[in-house]
């Protein structure tokens, strides 16, 4: 235990001694996080605000007086004569940008809905850009009103339309808006506290071992009279801990940035809706989880000879993770079978998942938290072989 603790305080006291590598590990990461997060939900907000504002420019021709009316009390729009002009015009002025929409009513419209017995149905051309926001906001706006219109087109054609009343629709939505923010942070919130762990191990791990073998400095810690597991545990230990504080701190930007940008109003729930309990949770995973990708890297960074290979092996695992992570982002539910939860990497993203959405069993964290402690004793066995073996640590 006692070698375990120097090697153990070797680390940290290389990493806490230097100012630029605190300011790189523990500070800039959940700084840049907070700023680019705030920055996008500031962007987004004033897009959406830009795009509700805005003054839908329409071309139209022969429009009902009554759908104008409504369209124009409803929304936001500015009517422009289309009557004479080429519909090739129309089509390419939508297409730039310049209209919004183009709605061509057939002559006298009204007059042969009204005829609709003697007379085929009129016709009615609407052209819309569906890359442009603008664009497609109109469309729905008046399609809306289209569609009442037509409503109660076919209403008035009846005689007595109360008698073909089918069912009184009433519509409740039964939202629980604590629910919909917990499923909005678990999208996210899994993969990036997975790549969070794997950057923070990145950025010590390569060149807490494979720095030492290209600077040499290995074999000075070799020949010291401590026991190669004792080294093992003290890196691990050492790089987990310094790996853990520099995910929390990206943790910390992405909690503070979360209610910019998810558009969180004053009426909805403060983001802080989870108890002591799913805290503690999470930062059990993390705690589990982060030796795991400790170990992992370890590995990796002690069967390269240099900084620039070890990170290059790395690299393939990261990009990996970010895979999985991505997959249980887009997936429907949160996997409950037990033995998922043996996975790694996934297993623990889908257990932070389950606590994040409120779903989750005390066996599938047991499960995971075990799971990855035995993973990592397992690197910690490889890694002291490892570090046995000259050929490996000297290059031979």
């Amino acid at each position: 235990m006692r070698d375990i603790w120097t090697v153990f305080r070797k680390e940290v006291y290389r990493v806490f001694s230097d100012k630029r590598l605190i300011l790189s590990i523990f500070i800039l990461p959940g700084l840049s996080i907070f700023l680019i997060y705030t920055l996008m939900g500031e962007f987004l907000g004033d897009m959406e605000d830009d795009l509700q504002s805005h003054e839908s420019i329409i071309y139209e021709a022969n429009m009902p007086t009554s759908v104008k009316n409504q369209i124009a009390s409803t929304y936001t729009v500015e009517f422009h004569d289309a009557k004479g002009m080429e519909e090739t015009s129309l089509k390419d002025n939508v297409q730039e940008g310049e209209y919004d929409l183009v709605i061509l009513f057939e002559e006298n419209f009204e007059s042969k809905i009204a005829n609709y017995d003697t007379q085929s149905p009129p016709d009615l051309e609407i052209f819309f850009n569906e890359g442009e926001q603008n664009s497609t906001k109109a469309y729905n706006e008046v399609t809306d009103v289209l569609n009442q219109y037509q409503q109660t087109i076919i209403q008035n054609r009846l005689e007595n339309p109360q008698d073909y009343l089918v069912y009184e629709l009433e519509t409740q939505s039964i939202v629980d808006e604590q629910n919909v923010i917990a499923q909005g942070i678990a999208m996210m919130m899994p993969m990036l506290i997975i790549i969070f762990l794997f950057t923070g191990a990145m950025s010590i791990g390569p060149d807490a071992i494979a720095g030492e073998k290209e600077r040499g400095t290995i074999a000075t810690l070799l020949v010291r009279p401590i026991k190669r597991r004792s080294i093992a545990f003290g890196k691990v230990a050492s790089l987990s801990l310094l790996s853990l504080l520099s995910a929390l701190s990206s943790f910390v930007g992405i909690l503070l940035s979360l209610p910019k940008l998810m558009q969180l109003d004053d009426s909805m729930p403060d983001v802080s809706i989870y108890t002591l309990q799913d805290y503690s949770a999470i930062l059990l995973v993390l705690l589990t989880t982060v030796i795991f990708v400790v170990g992992l890297v370890s590995i990796i960074s002690a069967y390269a000879k240099t900084i620039k290979e070890a990170s290059m092996l790395i690299m393939p695992v990261y990009f990996l993770a970010i895979i999985v992570g991505m997959m249980n982002s887009f997936g429907a539910n949160v996997n409950q079978e037990t033995w998922v939860h043996l996975i790694p990497i996934y297993g623990q993203i889908n257990i932070l998942a389950g606590i994040l959405t409120f779903d989750y069993t005390i066996l599938n964290l047991v499960v995971t938290m075990i799971s990855s402690v035995l993973y990592t004793l397992g690197f910690v066995v490889l890694l002291n072989y490892m570090f046995s073996s000259e050929k490996i640590m000297f290059n031979r």
